[in-house]
């Protein structure tokens, strides 16, 4: 039996390669492959790939850490979103290459296509189209977030042969192997340890990795429970053993975290891994694009996240008014977030190298709200990463008070896409949103400009 996975387009107004890579994808496979499967793989988001030879992606904000723009293509924008005055893209392969590329592989009886973003899913639907079209015999399954999200709509409309919900890896692979009738069972836990198939991304020098799943928080926002239910840190020496492979057969020099809780229990796994690296002498540059819980960071954990060689260091403040805090699920507040900056500076930390994410278009949140918090940030001496609320499903937001919203995001994934968050409300107008994305553009230019600022003690 052969399955393909296959990851597919983004569909988006906008989207760019923060060390994106399928890794959930790549474990899922290594699992298929324990119960005999043979596989074949496709990602249309890889940048390197060599079906994009001969065209050009745009070059601005690139860096040398394994970021940069997709290749992108304008397409017609969905009906439900007609309304928005920006150009809806598809990112990734051009379709026409796609297929070649796919005509060429050994046929599969299997094709396995997740979708990220609940408000993604047209790039999912034009790669299970593709494949019923090239595979007409192949049972095609859907996965991700918005199956597990949407799974109704999902099952209603995405044409897949079954939709797989959750991410319990091990259930995965046995609802599979029960749809194609392999009597192949496995049996795990979410805590076991799953070495991805590092292989399919050769050619690359940035990696993904995760020591833990799932978040202990319970912030109103964020769906991480309802995908991942149970914070769970793997076994250190399972991590150092993949962080080798990673380093000796792949040539690896930046390493990104995938985790929602990185530093949460980071005696269990963070703190012993990140002491084995600097042990064994290796040189990488670590990247946290996921916000590191404020909470966890203390002057040691500081100076340890600079000795290993952390570069890029993301924080999740989110918002700064303290009865907002507390009612979105208290895990920050103001006083703890100015600490970690002052351990963060006083080890060394630039502006350059920290950024927070802040929430814009939260219910009952105004742009005065964000502003203070904006303030807050900067005069911390962190770079302001604004965010745009997203209502998703399966969190106590999305059932929140909505009669002022243009548009009810419950019914239609597509309006829960982030990047409609100057449309959602009189709150939100585009002019003033604009205004204020270009405030917290020059805050961080001016921080980018300044000296670094002078390393100073923690009362």
């Amino acid at each position: 039996m052969r399955a393909l996975l296959f990851n597919p387009w983004i569909t988006d107004f906008s989207a760019f390669d923060h060390w994106t890579r399928p890794l959930n994808l790549l474990r899922l496979a290594s699992l298929l492959r324990r119960t005999g499967w043979e596989l074949s793989f496709y990602d249309c988001l890889d940048r390197l790939s060599p079906d994009l030879d001969g065209l050009r992606a745009p070059r601005h904000r690139l860096n040398p850490f394994g970021c940069g723009h997709y290749y992108r293509e304008d397409i017609p924008s969905p009906e439900p979103l007609r309304f928005v005055p920006r150009v809806y893209k598809r990112y990734g392969v051009p379709p026409g290459r796609v297929e070649a590329s796919l005509r060429a592989m050994p046929e599969p009886d299997l094709v396995v296509i997740p979708c990220m973003m609940t408000y993604w899913y047209p790039g999912a639907y034009e790669a299970i189209a593709m494949a019923r079209r090239l595979f007409p015999r192949a049972a095609i399954v859907l996965g991700g977030v918005y199956a597990t999200l949407c799974t109704n709509h999902a099952r209603e409309h995405a044409g897949a042969d079954a939709v797989i919900v959750g991410a319990h890896w091990f259930d995965c692979v046995n609802q599979i192997n029960r749809l194609m009738g392999v009597n192949e069972t496995l049996s795990g836990s979410q805590g076991d340890w799953i070495e991805p198939e590092y292989e399919w991304l050769r050619g690359h020098f940035c990696f993904p990795i995760l020591l833990s799943t799932g978040c202990p928080c319970h912030c109103t926002y964020c769906a991480t429970h309802s995908l991942w239910p149970k914070h769970l840190v793997y076994p250190p020496e399972a991590v150092i053993g993949s962080l080798d492979r990673l380093v000796n057969e792949y040539g690896a020099t930046d390493v990104a975290f995938y985790d929602d809780a990185l530093l949460v229990k980071k005696a269990d796994c963070f703190v012993p891994v990140m002491e084995e690296v600097l042990r064994r002498g290796w040189r990488l540059r670590f990247h946290a694009p996921n916000a590191l819980h404020v909470r966890r960071v203390d002057r040691d954990t500081a100076a340890l996240l600079k000795r290993v060689g952390f570069t890029t260091i993301r924080l999740g403040l989110e918002v700064a008014q303290r009865e907002m805090q507390r009612s979105t699920g208290g895990k920050v507040y103001t006083e703890e977030y100015i600490r970690c900056m002052q351990w963060l500076r006083e080890a060394g930390f630039s502006a350059r190298e920290v950024g927070t994410y802040l929430l814009l278009g939260l219910p009952g949140q105004s742009i005065g709200d964000v502003e203070d918090a904006c303030r807050i940030v900067h005069e911390s001496g962190s770079e302001i990463k604004i965010a745009s609320y997203s209502p998703l499903p399966d969190t106590p937001l999305f059932d929140a008070d909505m009669s002022e919203y243009h548009f009810d995001p419950r019914n239609e994934p597509l309006l829960q896409n982030n990047s409609l968050a100057p449309w959602r409300s009189e709150r939100e107008s585009e002019p003033r949103v604009q205004a204020f994305q270009r405030m917290a553009h020059e805050w961080n230019h001016r921080l980018r400009e300044a000296a670094p600022a002078r390393a100073f003690s923690v009362s």
